[in-house]
């Protein structure tokens, strides 16, 4: 008798499925660009031809601010890059761009780029459908959000070398965060 209960028990919880669980948005993000590494490859070869000189005189004849954007796009020469908006606090404005050099870094600068929204649209309670496409890039849509409820990130490569990845329509998706974010933090 206690055999028989033994095995029913224990067959009952192999046949269970195991319940699903939702997966953080940053970590199916992270799932989904895994897909998309050896396309880039061509590109950002393609597109460096050449460019190693053009970096290196625009660097030499800028001035100001855009000499030291310039400058953090050689190789070493940026901070932490990718260690941006980790918490909705520190972030009432969400980031256009960054540039990397390594075809590996496009999914930490897509993340960074990405984390701002994720954080805004927890705290607002609301969901986040994410797709990646390989000719379009990430495409995050928000449930609720006035003014922009889709949000395109790409990766382009530059003639310097690396990618810029940046926000589609940034300056219009980035004023559509800040409003949200002022109206969320004064909650």
């Amino acid at each position: 008798m206690i055999v028989s209960a033994l095995l029913l028990a224990a067959a009952t919880a192999f046949a269970a499925p195991a319940p699903k669980t939702a997966r953080d948005p940053e970590e199916t993000l992270r799932v989904m660009l895994l897909k998309l590494h050896h396309r880039r490859d061509y590109e950002v070869n393609q597109a460096i031809v050449g460019g190693a000189d053009e970096l290196r005189d625009a660097v030499k004849s800028g001035t100001g601010t855009n000499k030291k954007r310039l400058a953090a796009r050689l190789p070493g020469m940026a901070r932490d890059p990718f260690d941006i908006c980790r918490d909705l606090a520190g972030c009432p404005e969400a980031p256009l761009s960054l540039h990397v050099e390594d075809n590996k870094l496009i999914d930490d600068a897509f993340l960074a780029l990405a984390r701002p929204w994720f954080n805004l649209q927890k705290a607002r309670g609301k969901a986040v459908n994410l797709a990646v496409d390989p000719g379009t890039g990430v495409r995050i849509e928000l449930e609720d959000f006035p003014g922009r409820p889709v949000v395109t990130l790409t990766a382009e490569p530059t003639p310097t070398g690396g990618y810029d990845v940046a926000l589609d329509e940034g300056p219009e998706s980035a004023k559509a965060y800040a409003a949200v974010y002022a109206k969320s933090v004064k909650k």
